[in-house]
């Protein structure tokens, strides 16, 4: 009797450590997916100038793209309503001494007033040295509480070719004065963020050229990378997220639909695969931006096919085809009643 008793009771204590492991296995897994969900692949510096987030370098640990829009569930071909949401009202504008960007509450774009000709600013992502400055998230939040800001934040030239060895800077510039002249001979008023490849502004200042130019669009270039997988290839485009109530609705749809139309003829001329959309939040040159802006990811630096083809001049022309395209596009959808 009593070696059954031990005998059964040696059975309850190994099922009681089964149950216990597999719940263990379960809480694990459930704790990593939630670390690991919602990470995408975005620059190693998605702004290049000082409106990194503070905690995070962009540079993922895992490749998901589970916070990406799926650009099947957008229609690039929908018109596009100019007015959408016009009447919304934005928090407060504050004012600081250690600003990049002094004026922003004096400069007010009013989008769709350039009937005959359409203005657009190019920005060529990052710069030839890294240094570090402390950044003021957005004119909309208090910039005396230390959460406004964001300390130490890398000024940089962005990431290298992993095969040609050009750093981005060189890269983007390069396409911008290609991009610049291509809309020009369309009829397009074209302005460079920084036509100096010296020239030093933080994101702020860059958006500030499209407010004070009443810009109808922005569009800012760069080469996106993941080093854990040179194999990972394609385009995608950051668009502002809402955060805090900035930017404004408005801005918001129409930066995702530009970026929508603009990314699809990207892909259908390059061949590159389009990844879709990624809204982030807390990067100055979207929240002092007042007209639609995207952050084109025009390749991966880090995939040797990509870094060789952004870097191509002949491939550089089928990158400006498509992103001319899409432009072409955005404006031809939207209605101005």
């Amino acid at each position: 009797m009593i070696k059954q008793i031990s005998f059964f009771a040696v059975l309850a204590v190994i099922a009681v450590l089964i149950v216990w492991m597999i719940m263990s296995f379960i809480d694990i897994n459930s704790k990593n997916h939630s670390e690991t969900s919602g990470k995408s692949i975005t620059d190693n510096n998605p702004e290049e100038n000082d409106t990194e987030e503070a905690p995070d370098d962009g540079h993922s640990s895992e490749f998901d793209l589970s916070a990406l829009i799926d650009p099947s569930t957008l229609n690039p071909n929908d018109k596009i309503d100019l007015y959408y949401r016009i009447d919304q009202v934005l928090p407060a504008v504050y004012e600081s001494a250690n600003a990049h960007y002094k004026t922003f509450a004096q400069d007010n774009p009013i989008l769709g007033s350039n009937k005959d000709t359409r203005v657009i600013v190019l920005d060529a992502g990052h710069q030839d040295e890294t240094r570090k400055s402390d950044v003021w998230l957005s004119p909309y939040i208090d910039p005396s509480k230390t959460t406004s800001w964001v300390h130490n934040s890398l000024l940089t030239i962005g990431t290298e070719g992993t095969k040609t060895k050009i750093p981005e800077y060189e890269t983007t510039h390069e396409i911008a004065g290609k991009l610049k002249s291509a809309l020009e001979a369309y009829g397009y008023k074209v302005l460079l963020s920084h036509p100096d490849i010296k020239e030093k502004l933080s994101g702020a200042e860059r958006a500030a050229v499209a407010n004070r130019n009443n810009a109808d669009l922005m569009i800012s270039l760069h080469c996106n990378s993941y080093d854990e997988d040179p194999k990972q290839s394609g385009a995608l485009v950051l668009v502002p997220k809402i955060w805090a109530g900035y930017p404004s609705e408005r801005l918001e749809y129409l930066s995702k639909h530009a970026a929508t139309v603009i990314l699809e003829e990207y892909a259908k001329a390059t061949g590159l695969k389009n990844r879709g959309l990624n809204p982030i939040d807390k990067t100055s040159m979207f929240a002092f931006c007042k007209v639609p802006i995207l952050l084109l990811e025009m390749g991966f630096s880090s995939c040797p096919s990509d870094d060789k083809a952004m870097n191509d001049p002949e491939f550089q022309k089928k990158i400006v085809e498509g992103i001319v395209n899409g432009i072409n596009k955005y404006f031809s959808l939207i209605e101005i009643s």
